[in-house]
């Protein structure tokens, strides 16, 4: 069988580019053609996800620091990902946040689209993204998002079956492109994500990429406030010179910058909790934390209401506000969960070797069920 995969793109190691991994698991190598708008793992991340599969790229792959700058080219990434004409193959799959639906491929080969959100700028987060851009509210911004708009809902009438990664996204996927579709949790590596024996440290953690809808920087925010309680940034991205700024002169806040997984799980393993302030579609890093026993603090929205059990596993806050944030960990003080195990035990019902079988098996359903209609 010959299977064409697509991703919107490869670059850092989030949760995005774990599910692909885990889809790729699932065939073999030289089953599988993946294509990409550009590709910019690290060797490790390279080995980890791909496991030496080469990926054709777009014209991205050639522009000098697109890892950094990648968001301004969002205007011509649909014309860059209809370059892919995907010809010959018995199965297409595609993992999407941005436009990876939207190659061109031959109405009569199956597609199935595993979508983790639709596009989050021109959808459900639209006010959160235009108030963060110079242009935000003006007239040529909002052409272009109307545009886009009209893209993508064209591109998903070309997908025959959509995966979502939450009940949460598949309201999304409804609501946007008037589309049904079937929940199929992300995996989470809770055989890598493990317990441990080390004792627990008197810091709260905030782990992610540092990109405006993480709000990492309300959480900093938030624990200038606390003076007497300890925060441990790790990640990188967009405003790390101004994060820099906003930490002179708060020794109780340190940012350690990128870090690889092994390091990562040992700050989260040994965290009192970890703190997650983004409005996430489902939210790997915070299962994984769970798995680790290590409780969260999080926002309560999306894909956090399907994964943490309030009171057990963590508390929620109610509101993306400084308050909201300082309220938690007040609460947590005055209420540490530490029951670890039991904290452990909720994330196991996302398992890896769980979502490739369900996965695998909704593969084999759809194909049967398209092809017997051909």
């Amino acid at each position: 069988m010959k299977v064409a995969f697509v991703q919107d793109w490869f670059n850092a190691n989030g949760g995005a580019e774990k599910v692909a991994g885990s889809v790729l698991d699932i065939y073999d190598k030289e089953e599988v053609t993946i294509y990409a708008l550009f590709n910019r793992f690290s060797p490790a991340a390279k080995q980890e996800i791909l496991n030496g599969r080469p990926v054709k790229t777009s014209l991205l792959q050639y522009v000098p620091f697109i890892s950094k700058i990648y968001r301004y080219f969002l205007p011509v990434m649909p014309w860059l990902m209809k370059r892919f004409h995907l010809r010959g193959y018995d199965l297409i799959l595609s993992t999407s946040h941005a436009v990876a639906k939207g190659f061109r491929s031959d109405p009569a080969t199956l597609n199935i689209c595993y979508c983790h959100t639709p596009l989050r700028p021109i959808w459900d987060m639209y006010d959160d993204y235009a108030a963060t851009h110079s242009l935000g509210r003006s007239w040529l911004y909002k052409s272009f998002v109307n545009w886009l708009r009209r893209w993508d809902v064209a591109s998903a009438n070309h997908v025959h079956y959509f995966i979502a990664n939450s009940k949460h996204i598949q309201q999304r996927i409804a609501n946007s492109y008037g589309r049904e579709s079937v929940v199929i949790y992300p995996p989470v590596r809770t055989g890598k994500f493990t317990l441990s024996e080390a004792p627990r440290k008197d810091y709260y953690l905030c782990v992610g990429r540092f990109v405006p809808y993480k709000k990492t920087d309300m959480v900093i925010r938030a624990f200038q406030q606390m003076p007497d309680k300890q925060l441990v940034l790790i990640g990188e991205g967009w405003g790390t010179k101004e994060f820099n700024e906003m930490l002179e002169g708060y020794a109780n806040i340190k940012w350690l910058g990128y870090r690889e997984d092994a390091e990562m799980m040992k700050y989260i393993q040994e965290a009192k909790a970890c703190i997650f302030a983004a409005k996430e579609d489902f939210g790997i890093m915070c299962v994984e934390a769970q798995a680790c026993g290590t409780p969260v603090l999080a926002l309560d929205y999306g894909g956090y209401r399907e994964t943490v059990v309030d009171g057990v596993s963590g508390y929620f806050f109610p509101e993306q506000t400084e308050s909201g944030i300082t309220d938690a960990v007040n609460k947590f003080e005055r209420q540490p969960l530490k029951d670890h195990t039991a904290i452990r035990q909720n994330a196991l019902r996302f398992s890896e070797e769980r979502f490739k079988n369900e996965f695998s098996d909704f593969v084999l359903r759809a194909m049967k069920e398209f092809y017997k209609r051909k």
